[in-house]
């Protein structure tokens, strides 16, 4: 049997070409118009990753058996020669091999690009990503696989019993739903007896200043991160772009991402179906400039507002704690 793709030691990439296209030339400048009350949808979505494509020969039916950075090993269908695997994570060593009948391949390696955002692909959903795999700016990484923001699961997009067991293998434990402050339908729509769900109304942009309830609300979401056994999570709201936007744009920041990443994950729920968004749209530049009241830098004015919003300092460290790789 020959193993034909991935080649030994390739690095595959988990980016569309337009994803890529982007990171090197944002071009969301002239998204101001934005109408994120309605999302009106766009219609095409590019939110999705390239899956890992893997083929053999002899083109026989059989199952890749994947061996994850962890140890732990999955099992895919292959066809015909042809199988392909979605949502690994970005910058990764993955070992995988063939089983046909009654005959095992060699193992061979392949490695993930190591490029975020980490998109993943859930069925019936959009907007899907990993708050993991971004650099701070010490050089050190955000953990993946903890926290991920997605679109809403029900009401304008169902989720499909595919991809519920998309999360579910995620092993994702908290639902953090941050709909309600717009008279929205909230439901769970997972399994509560796996998932526990969790509402708190959460408003965007500039609303959040104007009272010391919505920014309170921001805190005791804040708070939830510092309790480890909370995760793996999801947190959404409507698109999951403007709420869960801002909302993970400053904890990104207290995190010590780099300004530029925090802009660039904010922007990249454009290519969602639900519309562009950009750092130069009216509404993100009031929450920009009403935000950096409360400190010189960015990090500096984010963990300034989660300690003013009721986080302890304590909490703050643990969450820093958990996210930050040594």
């Amino acid at each position: 049997m020959q193993l034909l793709t991935p080649r030994p030691d390739e690095t595959v990439m988990l980016l569309r070409q337009e994803h890529l296209d982007y990171i090197r030339e944002p071009k969301n400048t002239a998204a101001a118009d934005v109408d994120w009350l309605r999302l009106k949808e766009s219609g095409t979505d590019f939110s999705y990753p390239v899956p890992v494509f893997f083929s053999f020969s002899p083109a026989d039916d059989g199952e890749v058996i994947l061996t994850h950075p962890d140890g732990s090993q999955t099992r895919h269908p292959a066809i015909a020669g042809h199988a392909e695997v979605k949502n690994l994570l970005i910058g990764s060593t993955y070992h995988w091999q063939v089983h046909v009948r009654d005959t095992l391949s060699e193992k061979r390696c392949f490695h993930t690009a190591d490029i975020a955002p980490r998109m993943l692909f859930v069925e019936g959903i959009t907007n899907v990503r990993d708050f993991g795999g971004f650099r701070t700016k010490d050089g050190k990484q955000l953990r993946q696989g903890l926290l991920y923001r997605t679109s809403e699961m029900d009401t304008h997009a169902e989720i499909t019993e595919e991809g519920k067991r998309t999360l579910y293998a995620l092993g994702i434990r908290t639902d953090l739903d941050i709909r309600g402050c717009n008279n929205e339908h909230r439901a769970p729509a997972l399994d509560e007896a796996r998932v526990a769900w969790i509402n708190l109304p959460l408003v965007a942009y500039e609303k959040i200043f104007t009272d010391k309830a919505y920014i309170e609300a921001y805190g005791k979401a804040y708070a939830l991160l510092a309790e480890a056994d909370r995760y793996p999570m999801i947190v959404h709201c409507w698109g999951g772009i403007d709420r869960t936007g801002c909302w993970l744009f400053i904890l990104g920041g207290m995190l010590g991402v780099p300004e530029e990443q925090l802009f660039l994950d904010y922007e990249f729920s454009s290519f969602s179906r639900w519309g562009r968004r950009s750092r130069y749209s009216d509404q993100f530049s009031a929450f920009y400039k009403q935000l950096m009241t409360y400190g010189d830098t960015v990090e500096d004015a984010c963990r300034s507002f989660m300690l003013s919003a009721g986080v302890t300092k304590a909490q703050a460290e643990r969450i820093r704690e958990i996210f930050i790789t040594t």
